[in-house]
C-alpha cells in the first residue's frame, strides 16, 4: 500500500509519492538497486520518512543485512505504530536472526491490526509450529490458506501443523492441496513421507522420499527423512548410508546425529561432538537445532558408555524442551492427572463393569498397554513373529473411540449408556482390526496408553486379551528421559513428573487387575532373563500353539514406527536391565527435592508425592505381581 493510500500516513510532498511509488515498483520487478536508490533520495529530503524506512529494511534483509533491517524498520514503526505491513516485515527480520519470541510478537501485532493478512498468518503458524503450539498454528495455518487459497506455503504449514496433531489423513489431504499447486515441493514432499510412514503406507513413502532426494539430491533433510523410513521397514545399513549422506551436506544436522544414535552407532571423533557440544551450547542456534544436539551427545556417548558426559546432555536437551513448551503454554500437570487416575478407580469398580452384551466377543483384538519403554514394543514383537499374529503398532484409535461414545451418551450416566451404539462402534473397529490382521487370529494394538481406556475396551471386546508390561521405575523413567518424544509426552522432559506419572500408571494397572479380566503381566527383567519361558507363556495366553520363531523375534521384517525399530531387531540383551545404575548419581541428584514443598499424596499413596528420595524407584519384582503386593499399592 502506498504512502498516498496508507490510513493514518502524513500528507507527503507529491515527489516524494511518485519516488516511492517507483520505488515499490522497481522493487517487485527485481530491481533493488534502483529501489534503494530512491529509498535514499527519499530519507535526504525527509530522514523519518517511514515508508522509505520500511522498505530500504525489506531489501537489507534480502540481502542478508538482518540487523541493518531491523534497525531500519523499527524506525519506520516509531512513526507509525499501527502500521500491520511494517510489523510484518520486522517479524520476518527478526525470525531470520533467531529472535523468535520477537518474531512471534510482530506477528501477533500486525494480524491485530489487519487480520486479513495472509502472509502474516502464515509465518506466525510456521514459528508457532517450531514452538510446539499445533493448535494455535493450526488455526492461523487454515486462515491463511482461507483468505490465499492459492499460496502454497499456508497448505504446507496446515499439513505440518495437522500432522504434528497427529490428525494425519487431515494433513494428507492439506500436502496434497500443497504439492497440487508446487508439484517439485521439497519440504511438502518430505513432510508428505512422514505422514504416509505414520498412515502406514511406507512403500508410498519411501517412493516419495526417493523422488524427493532425485529432485533435491544436495538437500539434507530429505536424506534424513529416507533414513527415517528405512529405520522403520528395518533397512539398517540403507539408512545409515542416508544419514552419512546427509551429515557430508549439512554438518550441522544434529536431527541425523538421533538417527545414527538410535541406530547404535558410538560417538566418533572429538570433531563430531565438539560441533555438536558447540551447537548445544550456543543460544544463536535454533531450540530444536539445540534440543536435537542435546539427545544426539547423549545417545552418542551412552552407547559408547561415557556415562558422566552423556546425562549433563540431556539434562540441557530437556531443560531447553521444557522451556519451549512452558513458552507455549504446556505443562505437564501432576495433579491434574492424578486427579483423573483417582476418577478412573472410583468410577470404574465391578459393580459398573458392563457385560458382553454391549460389545463384539470377538478374540482377535490383543492390548499391549503400560508405560512408554517399558517393554511394549518388545512383547509386541515376539507375538508378532508367531505366524497367526499381526503386529499393528500404535493405533491411537481409543481417544477418538472415548469421544464419539461420550459424545453419543453427553445426557446419560455410564450404566445407561446406549448398548446398541457401543455394539456399533465395536464393530467398526474391529473392522479395521480384520484389514490390518489379513486373516490372522490375534492383532496387537501396542498403544501403552490404552492403559486409560481398559475399560471402554473391556465394555467393547469381552474377551480381548490384554497384557500389561511392567518395567524397574528407574530404567523405565530414564529410558522417557533419553529419549525425543512428541508432545504427547510432556512428562517425560523432568525426571520428577515422569516418576509421578510412572507411579500412578502402575496403581492403575493394578486397579484394573482387580476390576477387568483376561490380563497378562509382563515383567521385563523376567523377560530378559527367560525369555523362552516367558515367550511360551504369552504365547498360551494369546491361546495359540508354540511355535520357536518367537524366540528369532530380532529376524521377524514387519514396519515399526516407534522409537525401538532398531532395538527390538537386535539379539536380546541385557543392558538395558539395571540400567539406571549407570546414572544413579545423577538421579539422586537430579531427582532431590524438598518433600516439604510437594503436594500431598492421596491417603496409602505417600510415594507418589515423587522425588522426596531416590528410593520413589523402586524396583519391579515378581512378588509385587501378587495379590497382597497390590493390595498394598492400592490402598
Amino acid at each position: 500500500m502506498s504512502a498516498r493510500q496508507r490510513q493514518g500516513a502524513p500528507r507527503q510532498n507529491p515527489q516524494i509519492i511518485r519516488d516511492l511509488e517507483a520505488g515499490l515498483a522497481h522493487h517487485k520487478a527485481g530491481r533493488r538497486e534502483r529501489a534503494e536508490r530512491l529509498c535514499r533520495k527519499v530519507l535526504q529530503r525527509e530522514p523519518r520518512q517511514p515508508d522509505a524506512l520500511r522498505l530500504l529494511g525489506v531489501i537489507a534483509s534480502e540481502r542478508g543485512r538482518h540487523e541493518y533491517a531491523i534497525q531500519l524498520i523499527s524506525r519506520a514503526l516509531v512513526a507509525l505504530p499501527g502500521w500491520a505491513e511494517a510489523h510484518y516485515s520486522l517479524g520476518q527480520a527478526l525470525q531470520a536472526v533467531d529472535r523468535l519470541d520477537e518474531a512471534v510478537d510482530h506477528y501477533r501485532a500486525a494480524i491485530a491490526l489487519k487480520p486479513d493478512l495472509a502472509q502474516a498468518h502464515c509465518k506466525l503458524t510456521a514459528l508457532l509450529i517450531q514452538q510446539g503450539a499445533y493448535k494455535a498454528a493450526l488455526e492461523h495455518a487454515t486462515r491463511a490458506a482461507e483468505l490465499m487459497p492459492e499460496m502454497v506455503e499456508a497448505h504446507y504449514n496446515r499439513g505440518t501443523a495437522l500432522a504434528r496433531g497427529h490428525v494425519f489423513a487431515d494433513a494428507e489431504a492439506a500436502l496434497r492441496r500443497a504439492l497440487a499447486l508446487q508439484p517439485d515441493n521439497v519440504p511438502a514432499l518430505s513432510e508428505l513421507a512422514w505422514v504416509l510412514t505414520e498412515l502406514r503406507r511406507l512403500e508410498d513413502a519411501e517412493a516419495i522420499c526417493r523422488h524427493t532426494v532425485s529432485l533435491a539430491p544436495r538437500t539434507a533433510p530429505a536424506w534424513s527423512r529416507l533414513a527415517q523410513i528405512l529405520r522403520c521397514l528395518g533397512r539398517f545399513d540403507e539408512a545409515r548410508s542416508c544419514l552419512r549422506r546427509a551429515l557430508e551436506l549439512d554438518p550441522k544436522l544434529s536431527h541425523a546425529y538421533v538417527g545414527l544414535a538410535i541406530l547404535g552407532e558410538r560417538a566418533g571423533g572429538e570433531e563430531q561432538l565438539r560441533h555438536l557440544r558447540g551447537v548445544l551450547a550456543d543460544p544463536g542456534h535454533p531450540a530444536m537445532a539445540r534440543i536435537d544436539a542435546g539427545f544426539a551427545l547423549g545417545r552418542l556417548l551412552d552407547n559408547a558408555e561415557r556415562y558422566d558426559e552423556a546425562f549433563p546432555c540431556f539434562f540441557q536437551a530437556n531443560s531447553l524442551y521444557r522451556q519451549l513448551l512452558t513458552a507455549a503454554g504446556t505443562r505437564y500437570d501432576k495433579a491434574a492427572f492424578r486427579r483423573h487416575i483417582e476418577g478412573l478407580i472410583e468410577t470404574c469398580t465391578p459393580e459398573l463393569y458392563v457385560t458382553a452384551e454391549h460389545g463384539n466377543p470377538s478374540e482377535l483384538p490383543v492390548f499391549v498397554v503400560g508405560m512408554p519403554r517399558s517393554g511394549t514394543s518388545l512383547v509386541e514383537q515376539i507375538a508378532a513373529s508367531h505366524s497367526r499374529v499381526v503386529g499393528a503398532g500404535e493405533l491411537n484409535a481409543f481417544g477418538e473411540i472415548w469421544d464419539r461414545l461420550s459424545v453419543h451418551n453427553r445426557a446419560r450416566p455410564l450404566e445407561k449408556w446406549d448398548a446398541a451404539h457401543a455394539r456399533q462402534v465395536a464393530h467398526q473397529h474391529l473392522a479395521l482390526l480384520q484389514g490390518l490382521g489379513n486373516g490372522a487370529l490375534r492383532v496387537v494394538d501396542k498403544m501403552p496408553d490404552n492403559i486409560f481406556f481398559l475399560w471402554i475396551i473391556a465394555a467393547l471386546f469381552p474377551a480381548a486379551r490384554i497384557i500389561w508390561c511392567r518395567r524397574d521405575i528407574r530404567d523405565t523413567c530414564l529410558s522417557c528421559y533419553f529419549h525425543h518424544f512428541t508432545e504427547r509426552h510432556i512428562y517425560a522432559y523432568d525426571l520428577a513428573d515422569c516418576a509421578a506419572r510412572a507411579l500412578e500408571v502402575e496403581r492403575l494397572a493394578v486397579h484394573w487387575r482387580r476390576v477387568l479380566p483376561l490380563d497378562l503381566v509382563i515383567d521385563y527383567e523376567n523377560l530378559v532373563a527367560n525369555l523362552e519361558a516367558e515367550s511360551r507363556r504369552l504365547t498360551e495366553f494369546l491361546g495359540l500353539e508354540w511355535e520357536p520363531a518367537c524366540l528369532d523375534f530380532h529376524r521377524t521384517e514387519r514396519p515399526i514406527l516407534t522409537a525401538s525399530a532398531w532395538q527390538v531387531r537386535q539379539p536380546l540383551y541385557t543392558r538395558s536391565v539395571g540400567r539406571w545404575r549407570n546414572y544413579a548419581e545423577h538421579l539422586a541428584r537430579h531427582c532431590l527435592k524438598d518433600s516439604s514443598k510437594e503436594e500431598t499424596a492421596p491417603e496409602g499413596a505417600a510415594s507418589i508425592a515423587v522425588c522426596s528420595n531416590l528410593s520413589v524407584f523402586t524396583p519391579l519384582t515378581a512378588d509385587t505381581q501378587s495379590e497382597k503386593a497390590s493390595s498394598e499399592h492400592c490402598k
